[in-house]
């Protein structure tokens, strides 16, 4: 998922040696960890003195017990040397005025703030990052939304997302003991997929794994497929799982992001049906919304919810903001008979029983607003990139450069040492997506999709440097 962003100048490429974090909560620490992992030197200020200390022990990272609207604060976590400032509470005010506290240090780093609010982004109403002296605010409400309106559209169990302008799609599909895609070799099952399609990568109880010819796939585990998007459907009946045509929603929770996805279903001609448990909340989206049904309620209560599901939807959308009651609504709406199920999860230890019970899609605001990010400080030569798992690997659009003389350009692929765990997927050219072989010969200009594992996303830089 792609969260809005709204940019202030992106011009080159950002090589962070310095990164101070601000907040080290799920979004903050899953940044911090990662960003030491790929060799940054990293800072973090947090305002709980348990959480800092416990991540002092944890973490190869300096960490302030302190606030973001604190100079002593970013001076005690090297203000004067770093090259970026990442504020990420869950305060919007605190992160903007990080921000421009860190702003006003001599050495000027770029700075990024987290923001929940939607008129922090709303268009024209609002100031720009860079009216705001930023480089970027970034906030997932809206983009969440959308990938939830093309989950319901999409009528098979899993995820899809789209990738190189819409022309690739990335399938995250859970398979059957009924699936033929299970138990054979993918070598064996080359003969099957619609052309052009790879299993790109595979997850489940044995960990992530970027796979081999003679590699197969359980029925516990999900594949990553790339395909064309026009092959969507024959996937669908390939892996045993059932698929749905949605033509009534039910949503439980209408906070931000369920407000934004009501306004996008009623765009699209499909009226939900909303349960808030707030009358305030209630009384406000039921004035804001004219084709929706809102009901003031909890959608957690079993009965409640079964006479819901008795009289108008056939999807669930949970969107509490509480990870457990959202996992187990989901699940007790699948246990109801719920067609489609999509919960909204921020937890990723709860993806694989919640996928194993029923649930069919799980998305993560938090987790979106954390890889944008990521995206950001990696800008440069990797054009764009789709997390795969708890950041486990990555898929990479990096385009071959346009330089005859470049090590990539004219070799077939068997003469290019990739590491063991990177794969070549997809070659995109002006007239055709196909799957990279061994003897496919790179052009300048190529635009590729290369999977890998997260530890080996470096690697993959340099060979296209």
């Amino acid at each position: 998922m792609s969260p809005l962003l709204i940019a202030g100048n992106l011009l080159g490429y950002i090589v962070c040696v310095y990164i101070i974090i601000v907040g080290a909560g799920e979004v903050g620490s899953y940044l911090a960890r990662i960003l030491v992992e790929e060799d940054h030197d990293v800072a973090i200020i947090e305002s709980s003195e348990q959480l800092a200390r416990d991540l002092d022990a944890s973490l190869d990272a300096l960490v302030v017990h302190g606030t973001g609207v604190s100079q002593q604060a970013f001076v005690h976590a090297g203000i004067a040397k770093a090259d970026l400032v990442l504020a990420v509470t869950e305060i919007d005010e605190v992160n903007l005025i990080a921000c421009m506290t860190a702003m006003k240090c001599e050495r000027k780093p770029r700075t990024v703030a987290r923001v929940r609010r939607a008129e922090y982004l709303a268009d024209g109403s609002a100031l720009s990052a860079e009216e705001l002296g930023l480089d970027l605010l970034v906030g997932p409400e809206r983009s969440v939304a959308r990938e939830v309106v093309s989950l319901l559209s999409y009528e098979g169990s899993g995820n899809v997302h789209y990738l190189a302008g819409g022309r690739v799609a990335l399938l995250e599909l859970p398979l059957s003991n009924d699936s033929p895609l299970t138990n054979e070799t993918l070598a064996e099952l080359s003969d099957v997929f619609p052309n052009p399609s790879l299993v790109a990568a595979v997850s489940g109880p044995r960990g992530f794994r970027i796979p081999h010819g003679q590699d197969a796939i359980s029925p516990d585990e999900r594949a990553y497929i790339l395909t064309l998007p026009e092959n969507a459907n024959e996937f669908w009946i390939l892996s045993g799982k059932p698929w749905h045509h949605v033509r009534h929603a039910l949503i439980v929770g209408c906070g931000q992001i369920g407000f934004h996805l009501a306004r996008e279903l009623e765009t699209n001609q499909l009226y939900p049906t909303i349960v808030e448990v707030d009358r305030d909340r209630a009384q406000w989206v039921s004035k804001r919304l004219t084709k929706s049904i809102v009901l003031c309620g909890d959608g957690t209560d079993p009965e409640f919810l079964r006479e819901q599901l008795d009289e108008r939807a056939d999807a669930v959308v949970v969107l509490l903001e509480d990870d457990e009651k959202a996992v187990l609504a989901g699940l007790f709406a699948k246990h109801l008979g719920a067609k489609k199920v999509i919960v909204r999860s921020d937890t990723p230890a709860y993806n694989h029983i919640a996928h194993s019970l029923g649930v069919d899609a799980l998305i993560s605001p938090k987790r979106a607003v954390a890889d944008d990010i990521l995206r950001f400080v990696r800008r440069g030569r990797i054009e764009a990139a789709h997390m795969l798992g708890d950041h486990d690997g990555e898929i990479m659009e990096l385009r071959v450069p346009n330089d005859p003389d470049h090590k990539l350009v004219g070799r077939a692929l068997k003469e290019v040492e990739f590491p063991s765990d990177v794969l070549l997927g997809a070659v995109i050219r002006t007239d055709r997506v196909t799957i990279a072989r061994g003897d496919t010969v790179l052009e300048q200009g190529d635009d590729l999709l290369v999977v890998a594992s997260s530890k080996s996303v470096h690697d993959v830089e340099d060979l296209f440097s």
